[in-house]
């Protein structure tokens, strides 16, 4: 009874996909049957294992008479199944081949041999029997068909030759000089081929988008124009990409290679600048962020050392290693080693002399600012297979340089800020592997200069001079400080790379000029939360932006503490521990330092052994409005002695956000009288529904919490 269903079954959706197939193009579906041709990548796996098992088992019976009579009964099943299982496979992929994006020729070979498999498993049903030939061609053609099928769904689903890219060559990286390189060409077509063509292609334009040519990007799709030019943040485009992974339009979708952050920034200074299609790199000034881009993805790839020697022990690495010390692989599986020193107060001939067990291993020494002393270079010399060593800032003054021209392979040397002379670096010549020598900021004269620029198998680098002409930019200081969270009291310690620099600075947010701004001396010791903004002066210099940073005081941290309502699974950081571990976050959602929430309040439960006088607390926050990050709707202050008797002490209802309103990361303060209490709980709810003006309105919006200061 069952097996005379199934076979009119069989014979009925065959009919009823030459039905589908005369009538294709004037399909309309409904919501309801898009819901069950959306269920073809589900239902596709079964109708291939069944019809594979009956074909090997048929043509295991071809010689075996009794082994047939045995196993005919079986087959039959199998192929029956099989065949049953495959017509409404294709059947659903008929329903959501008509969804919008499916086109192409691509989408004609996966139809027309899935038809293919229906037609040959239900004749193969009815009518293998009737001579071995026809079983053996029959099968021969359908395991073809299931091939071509297999072939072309993967690359409808995954890209273009999906199924040979493990072994085929991988997208060779762009190594066009970079006088030659074109924006668009040369660094952001590549990022679009690997990312995004495999659903905005001519066989498969999800979103009615194509990416092929820059009248397709320039036209846009459904949604708009793929990007607005000179406004990266407000494109469509950079929107996508930064919506948290959940959402059902950040691209690339889950389970697709995402952009990396260098990829992102790329786009972005592209769109940038205007999202022209035939701008040059070097239109661009070298201190763009956009021509520094360019100078790192263009270089040319330098192939890795093939070491032959063996790899060190682990337990020998482990000895010679320590905070002072550092050694770890040059990459992953390879014997080279390289070392780090840091802290010259721990530097010692003896800690390099130590390192002798690891002299065939060592490929890279980093030297820098250690107080290494000429005699030492006869130690160095012995790590025979440098390749790297890095001596700047050290103590020697190149007597003993002579020692290193035996290092077969070195390439890399720099003694920039040493007292090297002329006649020191000219016994360099004697090497046959070095390449570049970094000598920047030593006693060389113009006329030295001159005289190592006759050495042509070595460039020696003495960095940049503008010859007097027009003035260059300052860098901006450098924050030298770890954490923005301090306790007690933060010490701030700023810097800069160039001598003789002014730096001057405001603690209040208030913008910096050169004449009133307060001027850095050594460091600055502040008991209270402050913004730093910081700029570097320099006569013959223009000054430089300003470093901005906000410095938070936090007084307690609780004993223990718990969330009362889950964070998203996506984006856990280190549980309750986030809130107090003295790290802010940045734009990256998925860094590991950001609880998020969405569906759910954030809820959140401290408890301290010994009561504490509070009257402020202050949660960090993120705003990205395209990304569907809003400020929480509320938020809830309680306390008291125990989590049975503890009462309001503040709400606060932040503002929302507009449309235009810029991304940024902001504390949400609640101050009330002051109280001691035992234990704190905190409540933060999201927006419930995003606004009218939003793409992604009437849905929840996330919060997302980094830090939280009690006061």
């Amino acid at each position: 009874m069952l097996k005379r269903l199934s076979e009119n079954l069989l014979i009925a959706a065959n009919i009823f996909i030459l039905f589908l197939l005369v009538f294709y193009q004037h399909l309309h579906l409904p919501a309801w049957l898009q819901v069950i041709g959306r269920m073809h990548p589900l239902l596709l796996h079964f109708p291939i294992v069944l019809l594979i098992l009956a074909l090997v088992l048929d043509l295991l019976t071809i010689r075996s008479e009794q082994l047939a009579a045995t196993l005919r009964p079986l087959i039959s099943h199998l192929w029956l199944a099989g065949a049953l299982t495959a017509a409404i496979t294709v059947i659903m992929g008929l329903f959501l081949s008509r969804e919008e994006g499916y086109t192409g020729d691509m989408l004609a070979w996966h139809k027309w041999s899935g038809i293919a498999i229906v037609w040959l498993a239900s004749l193969l049903y009815w009518y293998r029997y009737v001579r071995k030939s026809v079983m053996i061609t029959g099968s021969a053609l359908t395991l073809v068909s299931l091939a071509v099928a297999g072939h072309f769904g993967a690359n409808l689903t995954h890209g273009s030759d999906f199924l040979l890219a493990p072994v085929t060559p991988q997208h060779s990286r762009v190594t066009v000089p970079i006088e030659q390189a074109v924006i668009f060409e040369h660094l952001v077509k590549p990022i679009l081929e690997q990312k995004c063509l495999s659903c905005h292609n001519s066989d498969k334009a999800k979103g009615e988008l194509l990416m092929e040519t820059p009248a397709q990007i320039m036209k846009g799709g459904k949604s708009g124009p793929l990007f607005i030019a000179g406004n990266p943040m407000a494109s469509l485009m950079i929107e996508r990409i930064h919506l948290p992974m959940e959402e059902k339009k950040h691209m690339p979708p889950t389970g697709k290679t995402q952009l990396s952050l260098q990829e992102i920034e790329v786009l972005q200074h592209w769109i940038r600048l205007g999202g022209d299609f035939k701008k040059t790199v070097t239109s661009l000034k070298k201190e763009d962020s956009l021509y520094i881009l360019a100078a790192q993805l263009l270089k040319p790839e330098v192939s890795e050392d093939q070491f032959s020697f063996a790899a060190a022990s682990e337990a020998t690495i482990k000895k010679l290693s320590n905070n002072y010390r550092v050694i770890f692989p040059l990459s992953r599986n390879s014997p080279a080693l390289i070392v780090n020193f840091y802290n010259k107060e721990q530097y010692s001939a003896k800690a390099l002399e130590e390192l002798l067990p690891l002299k065939t291993q060592i490929v890279e020494l980093h030297l820098q600012k250690m107080p290494v002393k000429d005699a030492e270079l006869s130690v160095i010399k012995q790590f025979s297979n440098l390749r790297k060593i890095n001596l700047d800032f050290s103590a020697i003054t190149g007597s003993t340089l002579q020692d290193l021209t035996g290092l077969k392979h070195l390439r890399s040397l720099a003694i920039s800020g040493t007292g090297i002379n002329l006649q020191n670096l000219q016994k360099l010549k004697a090497s046959k592997s070095l390449e570049e020598v970094y000598c920047w900021n030593t006693p060389l004269t113009e006329k030295d200069w001159q005289q190592l620029a006759a050495i042509k198998n070595i460039r020696f680098e003495k960095g940049y001079d503008n010859h007097g002409q027009e003035p260059l930019k300052l860098n901006s200081p450098i924050i030298n400080n770890d954490h923005t969270i301090f306790q007690r009291k933060q010490t701030l310690a700023l810097t800069h790379p160039i001598k003789g620099v002014e730096i001057r600075y405001t603690l209040d947010g208030s913008e910096v000029d050169s004449v009133n701004s307060a001027v850095y001396k050594d460091s600055i010791t502040v008991d209270s939360s402050f913004t730093v903004k910081a700029k570097a002066y320099k006569t013959g210099w223009y000054g430089s932006d300003a470093t901005v940073a906000r410095f938070l005081k936090t007084t307690y941290r609780p004993d223990s503490a718990v969330l009362l309502k889950p964070a998203n699974e996506k984006y856990l950081g280190d549980g309750p521990k986030t809130f107090w571990d003295l790290q802010t976050g940045n734009f990256d959602i998925s860094s590991g330092k950001w609880l998020g929430f969405r569906y759910n309040d954030m809820e959140l439960l401290m408890m301290f052994k010994h009561p504490v006088n509070v009257q402020q607390i202050t949660l960090n926050t993120m705003r990205n409005t395209r990304a569907y990050i809003f400020p929480p709707t509320k938020v809830e202050i309680w306390g008291g002695s125990d989590p049975s008797k503890m009462r309001l002490l503040r709400k606060v209802q932040p503002a929302m956000p507009g449309k235009d309103d810029p991304n940024t990361m902001s504390g949400i303060t609640c101050e009330f009288p002051a109280q001691e209490v035992s234990c704190i709980k905190i409540i933060a709810a999201p927006l419930a529904k995003l606004p009218q003006w939003h793409d992604g309105k009437g849905k929840q919006a996330w919060i997302f919490i980094d830090e939280i200061l009690v006061n």
